[in-house]
């Protein structure tokens, strides 16, 4: 028996306040179409710069308009199934990933975008989407290589941990940055050569004493002075990625005075790559499969935060526990269904 309702938590206004601007919604049961699947959602993953991209109507490659559906990425089981769908059955488990579908205790999905997983656990929102983006981020676009010098951003984040793995794995030398020494212990503990607390070191001296050949990848999330520090020391043939640019979200436009970047990387040859998902979709599959292969074998260590946010009353604590910088790995909301 299905619920006749059930709820959901929704973008009513754009705006500067993520508590003001969201609520939550009761929304009628809808029967899955023919190629569809109904999926109880059990948990949420957190993406709170997204999230705030939304609220203040800054995504530039999609425009919303409110009321719209929050939340991204989830793990379920499947509860209903559409006529043509074969693929699954009843009761399995699967991770979804869709603007719209994570903030909410059912979501209607197409069959062709759900991927099935052994159990629904906290643990592989790390690995989809975050897992597989910093996959696709560091492989395609960061064009990684053996024996290189490597330095990830926010390391000891639900991207970042598993961003330090892969580079760590493909036998490379890894830097991580992290804002606490508890932070730099963990990133540390995950085989991170190099730690450095950005809130006591200078990182720009760090690396122009430590590495002074410079950095062949750049794997950036955070923005501001990191990025700048970044773009100073990137080495001959670098390769600096914006996976994001968290110090700047929801903070007035920066104004820079300074040269134009290609005095810094002409005489380099090295390059600055934007990246986000919509334009790489075609590896997912494969970074997927890879991605979880190598957590079910015991040859990625995946980390949730440990602090516990429940029910979709939570999700706001969450955004700002997020954007505090505070998380070591994945915030992940557990859904209440009992409401």
């Amino acid at each position: 028996m299905f619920p006749q309702t059930y709820r959901k938590f929704i973008l009513t206004q754009f705006g500067e306040d993520f508590r003001a601007c969201t609520k939550i919604v009761t929304t009628p049961w809808q029967d899955p179409g023919p190629d569809e699947v109904v999926v109880k959602n059990i948990y949420a993953g957190v993406n709170g710069v997204y999230d705030f991209n939304m609220m203040r109507n800054a995504v530039d490659y999609i425009k919303f308009t409110v009321p719209t559906d929050l939340g991204i990425e989830a793990v379920g089981r499947v509860v209903a199934m559409g006529r043509n769908v074969k693929t699954v059955k009843e009761g399995d488990a699967v991770a979804t990933w869709k603007v719209g579908s994570g903030y909410r205790d059912y979501q209607i999905a197409a069959a062709s975008r759900i991927y099935p997983i052994r159990e629904p656990s906290p643990e592989i929102l790390t690995l989809i989407p975050t897992g597989v983006s910093g996959k696709v981020g560091i492989e395609r676009v960061g064009e990684m290589k053996t024996g290189e010098t490597i330095a990830v951003s926010a390391a000891a984040g639900g991207l970042g941990h598993i961003v330090v793995q892969l580079a760590k794995q493909a036998g490379n030398h890894v830097i991580g940055l992290a804002g606490s020494d508890e932070k730099c212990a963990l990133v540390k503990s995950l085989g991170c050569d190099r730690a450095i607390n950005y809130t006591t070191e200078d990182v720009d001296a760090v690396l122009k004493a430590e590495y002074p050949r410079g950095i062949d990848i750049a794997y950036d999330s955070v923005g501001g002075r990191l990025f700048d520090i970044f773009v100073d020391n990137l080495a001959i043939r670098g390769r600096l990625v914006i996976s994001g640019y968290t110090s700047e979200v929801g903070k007035p436009l920066q104004m820079v005075n300074a040269g134009r970047p290609w005095t810094k990387l002409y005489f380099k040859s090295a390059s600055i790559r934007g990246f986000i998902n919509p334009h790489f979709q075609e590896f997912w599959p494969d970074a997927a499969e890879r991605l979880l292969t190598s957590y079910y074998n015991g040859a990625l260590t995946v980390l949730v935060d440990p602090t516990p946010f429940t029910g979709l009353e939570a999700i706001p604590d969450a955004v700002a526990y997020l954007m505090a910088g505070r998380n070591r790995g994945k915030v992940v909301i557990k859904l209440d269904h009992t409401n």
